[in-house]
């Protein structure tokens, strides 16, 4: 049995876990990154956690799928928003004292990695993937091979420009970009514009007790008229940029990944009204381990 440690690093916290040569994550770690842990802290936390479950598992290689843009030839991360990383040589300093080949990619392609591995997408070849969490990422698979655009960086696809006259100004220097409109924190501020607009209905008695991204969902399960509203308002701008994807791309099915994604089929009905006939969705199969288990896959890709 071979085993590889694959790493997911999020904007909230590192998922660790060894994958066995069947998918299955058989042992898994989480390190919360926070705002306080500096870069030499968080990389001392990570190489920590992995001597852990090399200690207990004969594991080959270790792979990392980072936020933000990832220079995957050279194991760097270059920038990664809310994590302390600039031109880091990750791979490197994980190698270094673990004495394993590491490997790095962006964490959208690994999470497609997986997907196509052992989750939504296991028997297609052209796919297209939606992260939808903070802001939204993306990956392509074409040909059965992960399309990274001459420079690494292709399917940002939370940055086109879904709304031109918009004064959002986007921290990639655009303004109305598409994650605006359709992330988990578009989502979380609709709820919240829909609380104000009516602080006594019942959207805003289902949320006393505080308010995230997934509140809303909650609440129109328990048949919050409110709260429904918001759902079907932003399901028909996340197919929005869904349908566009799909007349450019003719992806053979679209997985759409992230927080907002394990609501499964009920947000699949959400959509079903607002796609296109041709536009074939599924949710993640693999429970938020996608990532993870696409990133310890990075050597056999």
């Amino acid at each position: 049995m071979s085993y590889r440690i694959g790493i997911d690093i999020g904007g909230m916290s590192v998922k660790l876990g060894v994958v066995d040569e069947n998918f299955r994550v058989i042992e898994r770690m989480r390190i919360a990154t926070g705002t306080g842990c500096g870069c030499g802290e968080l990389i001392a936390h990570m190489v920590d956690a992995c001597r852990q479950l090399a200690e207990k598992h004969p594991v080959s290689t270790v792979g990392i799928g980072s936020a933000g843009l990832v220079d995957s030839q050279r194991g760097c991360v270059v920038r990664a928003g809310n994590l302390p990383f600039e031109n880091e040589p990750l791979a490197e300093k994980l190698s270094r004292p673990l004495g394993l080949p590491v490997y790095l990619d962006n964490d959208a392609n690994c999470a497609l990695i997986g997907e196509h591995a052992a989750g939504a997408c296991r028997d297609c070849r052209d796919v297209i993937m939606l992260t939808i969490g903070t802001g939204i990422g993306g990956a392509i698979l074409a040909d059965g091979r992960i399309y990274r655009g001459h420079n690494g960086r292709a399917g940002e696809f939370g940055h086109f420009v879904f709304d031109r006259q918009s004064a959002r100004r986007c921290s990639c220097g655009l303004s109305g970009c598409f994650e605006d409109y359709a992330s988990a924190t578009a989502l979380l501020a609709m709820t919240r514009k829909k609380i104000q607009e009516a602080p006594d209905g019942p959207l805003a008695m289902e949320t006393a007790a505080g308010v995230d991204g997934m509140t809303v969902f909650g609440a129109a399960r328990k048949g919050c008229r409110e709260a429904v509203e918001v759902l079907q308002e932003y399901a028909g701008i996340l197919a929005m940029g869904i349908n566009s994807m799909v007349h450019i791309f003719q992806p053979e099915v679209t997985v759409l990944s992230g927080g907002i994604s394990l609501q499964g089929d009920y947000l699949l009905g959400l959509l079903a009204p607002y796609l296109l006939p041709e536009a074939v969705v599924r949710t993640t199969a693999l429970e938020g381990n996608g990532g993870l288990i696409g990133a310890a896959l990075l050597d056999a890709i």
